[in-house]
């Protein structure tokens, strides 16, 4: 009987103290979609935090709310956790990390360096590996206060932007388990997307904005930025990163616009649509010099072409992939000359020639900016055109236009 009467008071106990000790109630949460970090005159962290209003975004009969889906302030501190921890003197809920979208950079910030923000974002259980990170040229918390039409929340917008919209384009994305990646290994560079706000960005924060057909201010994806360890090193331009997802192999879909002649300056130009495709990298060392061949497979779809072609024709499907191939190859070979000059391996040419070449790779490896600069590359594309649509010949073909 006594051994019940203990079993009983165990349970009891039990249950009465079941539960978790550090819980916070679903309504008392500020659930964050961005942050920018940005740094003062006097090199304090400025946060700024954009946080969800979930009232605001509920669906309702007869119309949205005419209350802002997002609310924006800022923070400062000596630290980053020292900036966090004064946000609770203006936000009236804890503030939650979890579903944070996107985290934008400050170029000020990239120049001073991304060590301290590394560092906070792996100590904290609530950080999310595939966030995003973007860089702006200016202040990074204005990107946050431009309110954007075809998504309620600003910050969920920009994470579609760099995400599911960068698998159509050549663009070269970064999230935040990538960035750190990178950062660990002493011999490659990073890569940041730059994120712009181009127009007017005044008014932009205001619900008034969104009721125009046209938007004055857009938020854009441009340059591309480059990182040794943590600090920022320089600007790619727009073009001159046309060419690195072909070699890292990223490249999911993109359009390819050529001339039917061959001739970047001819008005009669085409558009092909890659679907598909493969880069091998093959590294090579001979009496002491670097080699890198990049080989190139495409496959995809002609999509539009004002050209006067027999499409019926292999002959003239060979050309077309020929001036294709050419356009590639100049991609490539324009982003290595630029990022060759950086002495920034963001090509992951360093990787290649350690797993070729482990013995070389200890004398490589200790002067590797020297040896990256002075690569040799030769880029082998090989493009195959597998359908032209729902017309064998062109319009202008089919329509008599003489050539």
């Amino acid at each position: 009987m006594k051994r019940w009467i203990i079993l009983l008071l165990i349970t009891f106990m039990l249950v009465v103290n079941s539960g978790c000790s550090n819980h916070i109630e679903l309504n008392k949460l500020g659930i964050i979609s961005a942050i920018a970090f940005d740094l003062d005159e006097s090199n304090q962290w400025v946060l700024t935090f954009q946080i969800i209003i979930p009232k605001s975004i509920q669906s309702k009969s007869g119309g949205g709310s005419s209350q802002s889906p997002v609310t924006v302030f800022s923070s400062k501190g000596k630290t980053i956790q020292e900036a966090i921890q004064k946000s609770d003197l203006e936000a009236p809920r804890h503030l939650f990390f979890s579903h944070t979208q996107v985290i934008i950079i400050s170029q000020r910030v990239a120049r001073y360096g991304v060590n301290q923000i590394v560092d906070a974002y792996l100590r904290s259980y609530e950080s999310r590996e595939n966030t995003n990170v973007l860089l702006s040229e200016g202040d990074a918390k204005n990107v946050l206060e431009i309110l954007t039409p075809l998504e309620s929340i600003p910050g969920n917008a920009i994470s579609n932007l760099v995400g599911e919209q960068a698998d159509l384009t050549n663009l070269v994305p970064s999230k935040m388990h990538e960035l750190i990646s990178t950062m660990t290994n002493p011999t490659a560079s990073s890569t940041v997307p730059e994120i712009k706000i181009t127009g007017q960005r005044e008014g932009q924060n205001s619900l008034d904005a969104l009721k125009e057909t046209r938007k004055s201010t857009v938020l854009k994806l441009d340059r591309v930025g480059v990182f040794k360890e943590d600090k920022f090193a320089g600007w790619l331009s727009r073009n001159e990163s046309f060419g690195i997802p072909w070699i890292t192999n990223q490249i999911k879909k993109m359009t390819i616009v050529f001339s039917c002649e061959g001739e970047t300056l001819s008005e009669n130009l085409s558009s092909f649509l890659v679907d598909k495709s493969h880069t091998n990298l093959k590294p090579k060392i001979s009496d002491g010099n670097l080699f890198m061949t990049v080989e190139i497979e495409a496959k995809g779809n002609l999509n539009e072409t004002a050209c006067n072609l027999k499409l019926k024709e292999p002959k003239t499907l060979h050309k077309l992939e020929t001036y294709i191939q050419e356009e590639i190859k100049n991609d490539v070979e324009d982003s290595f000359q630029a990022v060759k000059k950086m002495k920034a391996d963001i090509l992951g040419f360093g990787d290649k020639f350690h797993k070729s070449y482990p013995q070389d790779w200890k004398e490589l490896s200790k002067n590797w900016e020297k040896e990256f600069a002075v690569i040799s590359l030769d880029v082998k594309v090989h493009v195959t055109i597998r359908r032209t649509g729902m017309i064998n010949d062109s319009f202008s073909k089919l329509s008599g236009k003489k050539e």
